[in-house]
């Protein structure tokens, strides 16, 4: 029955309905989208390979490019004001080295995005320099690294 259709007509119906599919499929899922851009509303974009700013319209803020750094530096920001209420706090109730540890390490873990940023170094300096200011408190720059993996207990 089927021998009296050659190859080529066969592969031609075959390539119609794979077209046929593919547009059906395309109409469903992205009809909106395509109704966006024949009326102008919303243009194709198509990346490329090099990043030309004189080829963009849209002016882009480098505040938006950046935002997660941005977030990270009021994060270190706040965590510095922290440690330094936390090093006042633990020497005004006479805490011990080891209590001290413990509390600035819970309030490290609330800060995982300054951990990973290098702004990291800056902190632990600075709980160096706070509890150079409070001798039963002294640590030492290995000590304040430590803290960001967890307490002392």
């Amino acid at each position: 029955m089927f021998t009296n259709i050659p190859w080529s007509s066969y592969l031609t119906v075959i390539g119609i309905l794979v077209i046929i599919w593919y547009l059906v499929i395309i109409l469903k899922f992205y009809s909106t989208d395509l109704k966006k851009m024949v009326s102008g509303e919303k243009k194709l974009k198509i990346p490329s390979l090099k990043n030309n700013s004189q080829n963009s319209k849209e002016p882009t803020s480098i505040s938006n490019s950046f935002s997660e750094s941005f977030d990270t530096l009021d994060d270190a920001e706040e965590l510095a004001t922290r440690i330094i209420q936390a090093a006042q706090e633990s020497a005004e109730k006479k805490l011990s080295k080891e209590q001290f540890q413990n509390y600035l390490s819970m309030v490290l873990e609330e800060y995982p995005y300054v951990k990973i940023s290098s702004l990291r170094e800056s902190i632990n300096k600075l709980i160096v320099s706070e509890s150079e200011k409070h001798p039963s408190l002294l640590l030492t720059l290995s000590e304040a690294d430590s803290l960001w993996d967890g307490g002392v207990f």
